[in-house]
């Protein structure tokens, strides 16, 4: 690559395949790679001197060099769209976003490359923005382009998969939200059932739900191993998995397994407006069919959440923030 300057009026070699290191408006902006039949506009334009770069053998100009950069990035379910100097990975579907963190710190430490992403873990709605790719300088070396296409599967989104749900609850007030809630995964609510106040009739309860379901339990108390829910499950052979989360709110939520079936315990504050540790949980499940101990305990790293920054919709229960919610 090669920087040059010309001036108004002064002799000049051939323009054609050179790049505009400033904006010449209104003809051209910085960064295009000039045309021959661009020359006539660009000496009509008014500027008194001009900037620009000429490509070697080996540089690729930005866009181009963007492009295939959010090639190497694009997987299964994501679709590529330019935006200025950028190309940008959108969802296709709603799904869960998983990055591999440690490919995308390799990828940024390449001089000239730009890879910013959501969250790992976000849940992404179909035609968000998952992923932006860029080409900091105007030209960037092949090598390098060469050198990021060795990172596979940098960024990929998970479908969820829908399951049939069973609520068995304390307060009637939870089954309109969490019910809208379910429906935006893909998920149908088979059953409300009152929690009944005592073991057996909880047992009894359970015992006639089918393998693979998600139950999801209202009104226990995570704090008492006596409570009924947890006399039912233990009588009937249930896994418990984890009976807390480092997440606020949602702190005392519940996790078990019977018959390959998932049971969530939902504590009082966690559902509402507010993204709660239930909103961490759920889609992982959906996406991933399980969430191992490690994941839950790495919930911690951000898991105050911010209520007035994050927050459903009302019309369409998405999963919006000013700041990535994982």
């Amino acid at each position: 690559m090669k920087a040059f300057a010309i001036r108004r009026g002064e002799e000049h070699g051939e323009l054609a395949g050179k790049i505009l290191c400033q904006d010449v408006r209104p003809a051209f902006r910085k960064g295009h790679l000039l045309r021959a039949e661009d020359v006539a506009a660009l000496m009509a334009a008014s500027w008194s001197e001009l900037h620009l770069l000429e490509p070697g053998p080996d540089d690729v100009a930005q866009r181009e060099a963007g492009e295939q950069l959010a090639r190497i990035l694009a997987s299964a379910g994501l679709q590529i769209a330019p935006a200025g100097h950028r190309h940008v990975l959108r969802a296709e579907r709603n799904g869960l976003v998983k990055i591999d963190t440690e490919a995308l710190l390799r990828l940024n430490t390449i001089a000239g490359v730009a890879v910013f992403t959501l969250m790992n873990d976000t849940v992404a709605s179909a035609g968000q923005t998952v992923a932006e790719a860029q080409i900091t300088p105007l030209v960037i070396e092949r090598s390098a382009l060469e050198q990021a296409a060795r990172e596979k599967e940098v960024v990929r989104i998970l479908s969820f998969v829908p399951r049939d749900v069973v609520i068995l609850k304390r307060d009637d007030r939870v089954v309109r939200p969490l019910t809208d809630k379910l429906q935006w995964f893909g998920c149908t609510v088979r059953e409300v059932i009152t929690l009944p106040p005592d073991a057996q009739s909880i047992r009894e309860v359970l015992a006639r739900t089918d393998e693979g379901l998600l139950i999801i339990v209202q009104g226990s108390n995570a704090l008492d191993p006596l409570d009924p829910v947890f006399v039912a499950l233990d009588a009937m052979g249930a896994t418990m998995q984890k009976i807390g989360m480092p997440v606020h709110p949602g702190t005392l939520l519940w996790i078990a397994s019977r018959n390959n079936a998932t049971i969530i315990g939902l504590p009082s504050c966690g559902l509402g407006p507010q993204i709660t540790a239930f909103d961490l949980v759920l889609p992982k499940l959906l996406a991933e069919g399980t969430i191992r101990n490690e994941e839950l305990a790495a919930l911690g790293h951000g898991g105050i959440l911010n209520s007035a920054a994050r927050q459903l919709t009302t019309d369409n229960r998405q999963l919006v923030s000013n700041d990535p919610v994982r």
